[in-house]
């Protein structure tokens, strides 16, 4: 899934047809002084399984974009980076490259089937998706895999050259890899732009090397949306690995789910983000609600104002952390919890009940490790609430509240 993925085609720039498509013939190759680009002089070349293959040199990246690939990464599973030569040697010294062995160690790209916590199958309306072999608690690990390929999320190429570059990145993968890649879902449907097609439709945003890149994780891929998912993902960039935890039990056969949309926007909002950026139509139960859902949605935004509010005239209390909390459970968000149990945590210490304080930034930092992974935004705060309550700001700011 993705909401940024390269966009094949505008108004102003249409794919060529055929006759004037390069990607038409199959025989087509990229100029031989792209192949000797200064660029492809990158650093860790002994990494590299295939002299890089680079564009011409950008003034505004200082470095032409080039296409690195290692098939014997994480035992054979292979990679392709389309990137600067500057941020592959920053690539090149992560520890999966570093250690063939970080990467297994770990359980990461372990195989979902047979012996893995899922499996896959086609459902109706939804194409293939993933489901719970066996009943799954909150924070139980689902899936935890690295991308076939990465590309820097640059507009400096146009929809064809791109398209070009990319498919000699997927080319270059091990033969099982590069197969199943080209088996992902796509969005257009459109054989001239097959790679940017399945990119648009599947990945996620990675950061490395100070700049965005879209990754494909097709493993990953398959989990499809909802509005009240019961599973929540997060990328470590160190790892280069897309890792799934439920979010609250799952059943035996239950469709695994992640959400594609912003959880908190009304019905309509996101209907109108799906069915625009990924071209479907969702039919998740709270979308089944439709616009009688958005109650709901105003009532949370509501209450996490007043949280928020740390003013004389505040009408902060115990009660509408509670209340908030409940919200989120009862409109399935228990993927998003970490935010309810933060007002919650400091709402409590405010009235100076210690007990209730540490209860909840216990349950924050659960919540948020499990949205954003180990070094989550607001842990530090919540350790530290959690240790000694009286010493936080917040103690008996709201007495009597």
């Amino acid at each position: 899934m993705s909401g940024n993925g390269f966009v094949p085609q505008s108004e102003e720039e249409k794919v060529p047809e055929a006759d004037d498509n390069p990607l038409a013939d199959d025989t087509a190759q990229l100029p031989e002084s792209h192949l000797n680009s200064p660029g492809a002089e990158a650093e860790n070349l002994h990494l590299w399984s295939f002299k890089p293959v680079c564009t011409e040199y950008f003034e505004v990246l200082k470095d032409p974009l080039c296409v690195f690939t290692n098939v014997s990464f994480s035992n054979g599973r292979g990679i392709s980076i389309f990137t600067t030569p500057t941020i592959a040697s920053e690539f090149a010294a992560l520890l999966p490259f570093q250690d063939p062995a970080a990467l297994s160690s770990r359980g990461i790209n372990s195989p979902s089937e047979p012996d893995g916590p899922s499996y896959t199958k086609t459902i109706p309306g939804k194409g293939i998706g993933m489901l719970a072999k066996h009943e799954l608690q909150r924070g139980d690990l689902i899936a935890a895999y690295t991308p076939y390929l990465l590309a820097h999320m640059e507009n400096l190429l146009s929809t064809t050259e791109r398209e070009k570059y990319l498919q000699v990145a997927i080319e270059q993968l091990p033969e099982p890899s590069k197969t199943h890649f080209l088996t992902l879902a796509t969005i257009y449907g459109d054989p001239r732009v097959a790679v940017q097609d399945v990119v648009k439709a599947n990945a996620f945003e990675m950061q490395v090397g100070g700049q965005m890149h879209l990754a494909v994780f097709p493993e990953s891929s398959r989990i499809n949306h909802a509005c009240a998912p019961n599973s929540q993902y997060h990328l470590d960039p160190t790892l280069l690995t897309h890792y799934v935890y439920a979010a609250r039990s799952i059943a035996p056969d239950e469709e695994i789910t992640i959400a594609y949309a912003p959880p908190l926007v009304f019905f309509r909002d996101r209907a109108e983000y799906l069915h625009s950026t990924f071209h479907f139509q969702c039919t998740c139960s709270r979308c089944q609600r439709g616009e009688a859902g958005d109650k709901a949605v105003s009532d949370i935004h509501a209450l996490q104002w007043a949280l928020a509010n740390w003013d004389s005239n505040s009408t902060a209390s115990v009660r509408k952390a509670e209340m908030l909390v409940r919200l989120y459970k009862e409109e399935g968000l228990d993927a998003f919890l970490d935010t309810p149990y933060g007002h919650a945590a400091f709402t409590y210490n405010a009235v100076g009940s210690a007990r209730g304080a540490i209860k909840y930034a216990k349950l924050a930092v659960e919540a948020a490790v499990l949205r954003y992974g180990p070094a989550a935004p607001g842990l530090e705060t919540w350790n530290e609430l959690m240790q000694d309550p009286q010493r936080h700001s917040s103690w008996r700011r709201r007495k009597g509240v």
